[in-house]
């Protein structure tokens, strides 16, 4: 393996790649032991059990963490015997020797383990073998997948203190804790302008549609944008406080979204579907799931709540962005 610009063999690891776990001096069985790891994996567990200890109150320590190939060997002969018959059914070849597990949990045969490439740990008090529903590990587990410690291996073998360090699933890289995904933002389309003679025919029948919902307006019939349909606007226009020019611009399309919200209905949807940047099929009249993500995006966009309600502040901004 490489790291930091040197190869090396698994147990084999220099001291020039090794860092300190904290807190210093506390790990082992005994809980006076000094523990090492690859310094990118050292960083990530310091980092990491700052938090576990910040949202849950738990101290970690470890009980196993980087192996020579000597202590490997070690702690493979302390549970399985040459030739003997396992209990357990797990036979190892070491050396071209057959080896049957007479005591323990699993090892790994010396100079296949995680430990040897300083990337394991063994955490202490996570639970028995088997025990993954242990009540310390399922509060810290989450916090320490999020800076890459994984678990495939240890449940493979019914170690629940068992986890691997893995530097492409580290999302904490560079310390802190982790970056969280910005929230999508979206850009509102900008309504085009239509008004008297205007060739939009598809934008003034939505237009005269809406007004035709609304109490007061009496927009009249058919595709164009004629005189019938002018003073009606004008009549809305005065109605909720807009220059009364009989001009449909984004000022009066946005403000004719006002109180639209997912579960609306009508034409008032329509045109905040359009401005969602939807089409076709899409615009529907109604404003369910898809009309609440774009909405929400594009309140993020504007800076306000992200609550998918198009209310007065959501329209002050969508006027004021133009």
């Amino acid at each position: 393996m490489r790291f930091g610009g040197r190869t090396f063999s698994n147990g084999d690891l220099p001291s020039a790649v090794l860092s300190e776990l904290s807190p210093r001096g506390v790990h082992g069985t005994s809980g006076r032991s000094r523990a090492y790891l690859r310094k990118d994996a050292a960083r990530s567990w310091n980092r990491a059990i700052r938090q576990v200890r910040s949202e849950t109150g738990l101290d970690l320590t470890v009980r196993g963490w980087n192996r020579s190939r000597a202590e490997q060997e070690l702690f493979f002969f302390q549970r399985y015997r040459r030739g003997a018959s396992s209990p357990f059914r797990d036979y190892r070849f070491y050396r071209g020797v057959k080896y049957g597990r007479v005591s323990g949990a699993a090892a790994a045969v010396p100079g296949f383990s995680n430990h040897g490439w300083g990337l394991a740990v063994d955490v202490n008090d996570f639970g028995g073998v088997g025990e993954f529903g242990n009540a310390r590990r399922v509060k810290a587990y989450p916090i320490l997948k999020t800076y890459g410690w994984t678990e495939t291996e240890g449940r493979r073998v019914s170690e629940p203190w068992h986890l691997v360090y893995d530097p492409a699933a580290d999302r904490a890289k560079g310390g802190g804790k982790p970056r969280a995904k910005k929230a999508p933002r979206r850009k509102p389309a900008r309504p085009p302008t239509i008004k008297r003679r205007s060739r939009q025919r598809a934008w003034v029948a939505l237009w005269r549609e809406f007004l035709t919902a609304e109490k007061g307006s009496d927009p009249g019939t058919g595709t164009a944008f004629d005189g019938t349909l002018h003073d009606a606007t004008t009549q809305w226009q005065k109605r909720h406080g807009l220059e009364p020019d009989g001009v449909v611009g984004p000022k009066t399309w946005y403000t004719a979204t006002s109180g639209v919200r997912t579960g609306s209905r009508g034409s008032a949807v329509q045109i905040a579907q359009r401005i969602g940047g939807l089409r076709g099929s899409a615009v529907d009249g109604v404003a369910g799931s898809v009309f609440a993500s774009r909405w929400k995006q594009i309140q993020r966009w504007l800076g306000v709540e992200a609550d998918a309600v198009i209310g007065p502040k959501t329209v002050a901004a969508l006027i004021a962005k133009g």
